[in-house]
């Protein structure tokens, strides 16, 4: 750790820790494991002893650091403000240009980094996942075809449906409002998972949008948000990928830019700071972020909650970390669900608790991540709804796999799916 300006800011935030103890109580990997090595306290002792040259950045120094779901409990919850999530990233950053990195996420990071490469690969995973994988008969994914050594999926994991009909690729760069004048123009920043798993949710994020009188833009040259790669530590990776979808963002007319999944819309609105600070696109940067906004949000802000018609559906809330710790919202879903005639709400406990999948972190650590999910699990089943929703597709795929393993009924739906649905009967009772 050479660069000074970095060392400081190390050094600046782990004096702020007490090590209390505070971050134990809420960190999920801690409360799975009870082990202190986990913990974020652990965590900003080993870099203060890495600076004070006590022990070296081996790759098992790099483990404990990726054995971290980066959800900001402990930075939410840390008396002292420390700011965990960065120390752990800038961390990895260096372990990676010091180790390296996994092969297998080195391979897919650099193909990231070529859209129009990667996007056809996407696709062709689309045509041929059936070769792999079988789908379940309730249509909520798929499970391998014979027990393959990784990300879980000898454990039978359920992982999403492949579409060889991208959300992109189904849809024209202009949709023009559905009303006879538009209220302006938005960007829908469709991320990897709406775009290539779940394109049915940002179909409806597009209804939403022009049923509410917006013209919607999506641009073609957006790419994957790069979250994956920085906060694995390859942060070339990132930049790269964060500079293009700034570019293609910042090259359309737009008054905002619409995320429906939560960890895109924290790396466009926050992450991409830290990211950019030498990178001639910073000032695009800063213009971009002050319009970054998610799709509930927006719908609150925005949109007509009046025009809901009645839907009676029985649902659960799962609030993913980068929404309600990255972007801030929690209490406007809870808004939406609370003017649509005929929606059965119920808290689940501790709604706001990761369910562990964490990106990456699942497919490394599974079975650890399976147990997170099981705790997320039982508060679900305890409410008695029928559905489960959120505003991130990641927590979907992951919380849809721990309901197939415990054999729940309960299905899973985004929160631009709940809306949709609502104005969809609206427009059946006259409302729209």
């Amino acid at each position: 750790m050479n660069n000074q300006e970095d060392i400081r800011h190390l050094e600046k935030e782990i004096v702020k820790c007490a090590r209390c103890g505070g971050c134990r109580s809420v960190c999920p990997v801690t409360i799975a494991e009870h082990r202190e090595n986990t913990t974020a306290r652990s965590k900003v002792r080993m870099i203060e002893a890495v600076l004070a040259g006590e022990i070296e950045l081996t790759p098992a120094v790099q483990a404990r650091f990726e054995k971290c779901l980066l959800c900001k409990a402990c930075k939410t919850n840390c008396g002292s403000s420390v700011a965990t999530d960065e120390l752990i990233m800038e961390a990895r950053a260096k372990l990676v240009k010091r180790n390296g990195l996994n092969p297998f996420k080195k391979m897919a990071f650099t193909a990231q980094r070529y859209r129009k490469l990667f996007d056809l690969g996407l696709k062709m995973g689309g045509v041929f996942q059936g070769l792999i994988f079988k789908s379940l008969p309730d249509g909520r994914g798929k499970i391998a075809r014979i027990p393959l050594p990784a990300a879980g999926l000898n454990l039978r994991r359920v992982v999403p449906n492949m579409t060889s009909n991208p959300l992109r690729s189904r849809n024209p760069y202009h949709t023009k409002a559905q009303t006879p004048t538009s209220k302006g123009k938005v960007v829908f920043f469709t991320g990897c998972t709406l775009n290539y798993m779940y394109p049915e949710a940002g179909e409806a994020v597009i209804r939403i949008l022009t049923r509410n009188g917006y013209d919607v833009l999506i641009p073609d040259d957006q790419c994957c948000c790069g979250t994956p790669a920085f906060t694995s530590g390859d942060v070339e990776t990132g930049r790269i990928l964060a500079e293009q979808n700034i570019k293609a963002i910042n090259a359309q007319d737009y008054d905002y830019v619409i995320t429906a999944c939560s960890t895109c819309g924290t790396a466009l609105k926050e992450e991409y700071k830290g990211l950019l600070k030498e990178s001639p696109l910073a000032g695009e940067w800063e213009k971009l972020s002050a319009k970054v906004i998610d799709i509930s949000d927006f719908v609150v802000k925005y949109c007509d909650l009046t025009k809901f018609g009645k839907l009676p559906l029985k649902i659960t809330y799962h609030d993913a970390c980068h929404l309600v710790r990255g972007m801030g919202v929690a209490a406007q879903p809870r808004q939406i669900f609370k003017a649509i005639p005929g929606l059965e709400f119920v808290e689940m406990k501790d709604a706001d608790r990761c369910c562990g999948c964490g990106g990456t972190f699942s497919a490394v650590y599974y079975e650890l991540a399976r147990k997170i999910n099981d705790a997320k699990v039982d508060n679900i089943e305890a409410t008695g709804m029928d559905y489960a929703v959120a505003g991130c597709s990641a927590c979907r795929m992951h919380i849809t796999d721990g309901l197939y393993q415990r054999k729940s009924p309960v299905k899973f739906l985004h929160t631009a799916e709940i809306i949709d649905k609502a104005y969809e009967a609206g427009r059946k009772e006259g409302k729209v």
